[in-house]
């Protein structure tokens, strides 16, 4: 009985066949520990989360799915969210209209507050963070762009298109001393200005601003893009933010930025323009609201085509919020249809891949939805706006 299985062994060894799906089977389980190897070496350099590693971001076409909902937040327009990944800011349309700052497992730490308003001077909407944490926040009423560090630390204030109020404070007492302050308030006639804590209060004459900025988006060059909707002169402007906590160098670096469109409803023209965004190939898209389409420009100002617009399927209804994301894909905010309409920018021409979300007051569906933003790990932070929360969605 013995010999009879040992020889049974020896024979299926010695099969070519077996012995072949064992060769096979040895280099398949070799090629997999080597990939692991890979995976853990490639983590090590740069660490990312493990999907990000295994699947190609290009291949990834289907829709995201809902994780959680951040509340205390009261109708909120604007979502943002840190380069680490670790600070989601909203800002509110409703209240107090703060702009409230939360982990990214939704606990609230504080809220960003523009120094010497009350609740009826000021209205954020959009805001975007650059690469050192500094948050931007669009105001409707102030006509002004606010800037904060992450720890929701006032910083500086652009109160037009080429001016800073640090550049205006400078400009008015011999240059900024360390430690100094200072405030704006459009519906206030005096700028305030102290040096230091033991010093006398300043006042400024206030300067009146020629701008109206809505949207900002910022890329991780420090390209800016802001949507300004001036009556009748509805336009986007290009900008590089400076890297100094301060605005002090913003007129010398952009001398007016670029600008380009107007207001109207043909080819190369904006009626209320939300947001503006690159893609990899510095082609430029602009949600134009009230136009009820995206609108798509060169690098160099031209305008090139239109996207959305049509009676089919894809048409856009009202398009808000816009975001576009490491691999390239375009997320516009449609607050009329109530859903997320996701387009592959990698090629010449823009593709929609997937539309996700419908009107309700449940997880994952939406009532007038106003922005989105997306984090490096593939969340997706979007303002849901009448239902007072922060939805946010993963891959």
């Amino acid at each position: 009985m013995h010999r009879e299985n040992k020889e049974e062994l020896t024979y299926a060894v010695s099969n070519p066949r077996q012995r072949r799906l064992l060769q096979a089977l040895f280099f398949l389980l070799l090629a997999v520990f080597i990939a692991i190897i890979v995976l853990f070496v490639r983590y090590l350099r740069q660490p990312v989360p493990l999907p990000q590693l295994i699947v190609p971001q290009a291949e990834i076409v289907y829709p995201p799915h809902y994780l959680f909902s951040i509340y205390g937040v009261d109708a909120p327009v604007g979502v943002a969210v840190s380069p680490d990944g670790g600070r989601i800011y909203a800002a509110e349309s409703g209240g107090d209209r703060l702009v409230q700052a939360f982990d990214r497992d939704g606990e609230w730490l504080g809220a960003l507050i523009p120094p010497r308003t009350r609740s009826g001077e000021r209205a954020p909407v959009y805001l975007a963070v650059d690469g050192n944490g500094r948050v931007f926040i669009t105001d409707r009423l102030q006509r002004a762009i606010y800037v904060f560090n992450q720890n929701g630390l006032y910083l500086d204030t652009l109160i037009d298109s080429e001016l800073a109020l640090s550049e205006y404070v400078a400009q008015h007492t011999g240059g900024l001393a360390d430690g100094a302050t200072f405030t704006y308030n459009a519906f206030q006639s005096n700028v305030f200005y102290q040096e230091t804590t033991d010093t006398v209060e300043q006042h400024l004459p206030a300067p009146a601003a020629s701008w109206a900025p809505l949207g900002i988006r910022i890329g991780a060059n420090g390209r800016a893009w802001i949507t300004d909707v001036t009556d009748g002169q509805n336009r986007v402007r290009i900008f590089d933010i400076p890297d100094e906590p301060l605005l002090l160098s913003w007129h010398e670096r952009n001398n007016g930025g670029l600008a380009y469109g107007e207001s109207g409803s043909g080819q190369g023209q904006f009626s209320f323009p939300n947001a503006a965004m690159a893609d990899s190939q510095g082609r430029i898209y602009v949600s134009d609201g009230n136009n009820g389409r995206i609108s798509v420009w060169d690098d160099l100002g031209n305008f090139l085509f239109h996207l959305g617009t049509g009676s089919d399927d894809e048409t856009l209804s009202l398009p808000r919020g816009l975001y576009i994301d490491q691999r390239d894909r375009l997320y516009v905010v449609d607050a009329v249809a109530q859903n997320i309409r996701v387009y592959d920018l990698s090629g010449p021409e823009p593709q929609e891949i997937f539309l996700f979300g419908d009107f309700g007051l449940g997880d994952g569906q939406f009532n007038y939805p106003n922005d989105i933003a997306v984090d490096q790990s593939g969340r997706l932070y979007i303002a849901d706006r009448e239902n007072n929360r922060i939805q946010v969605w993963s891959y």
